[in-house]
């Protein structure tokens, strides 16, 4: 798939609607949440590569104030601060607006604007089908920005091969955590 001439690849499948109930809305509600999420974290990384291309030798310490800062802003700040960094493509901009425009739509109006919806299935049904809109808006927006922030990043020697290790690491230390 691409945006534009960004190669984003494959989007991950988006679950179909099983019951139309009450609880799969706010399922659905959870995994849109979890894409915008996801999206504005990518924003994040992408923002944090930028900076650190104008930073000399950096102590841990500046890194995660850097980051921290960086981590603190709203999608919207971040979109504005990466927008005056770095040219991007008129569809990915366009894409970005949309997603920070929906993104905020989903966490302060989406239940005020469907509150009658939640009532019957056919209404539950509408609501999880814009649910489902956005999850691959936001998971558009995030694989571009992701796939932007691979070559920048790779210019600091970090790969998909490094993160997928350091995950793994991560992920060896939690279940050390969990199990001891």
């Amino acid at each position: 798939m691409k945006l534009g001439q960004i190669d984003i690849g494959e989007l991950k499948a988006i679950p179909g609607i099983e019951l139309g109930d009450e609880k799969e809305v706010f399922a659905f509600y959870g995994l849109a949440s979890f894409n915008a999420q996801c999206a504005e974290k990518a924003l994040v990384n992408f923002a944090m590569a930028y900076k650190l291309l104008d930073e000399s030798i950096l102590s841990q310490e500046h890194w995660l104030d850097i980051y921290n800062n960086l981590n603190s802003n709203t999608f919207g700040r971040l979109l504005g601060q990466v927008k005056q960094r770095v040219d991007l493509p008129d569809e990915l901009i366009e894409h970005l607006n949309e997603s920070l425009a929906k993104r905020n739509w989903l966490a302060h109006d989406f239940f005020y604007d469907y509150a009658v919806h939640l009532r019957d299935e056919h209404g539950r049904i509408e609501m999880i089908n814009e649910l489902q809109n956005l999850i691959t808006l936001f998971q558009i927006a995030d694989k571009a920005v992701e796939n932007l922030s691979e070559k920048v990043w790779s210019s600091f020697g970090i790969t998909n091969e490094w993160l997928q290790k350091e995950m793994e690491v991560q992920y060896e230390e939690y279940l050390a955590e969990r199990n001891a």
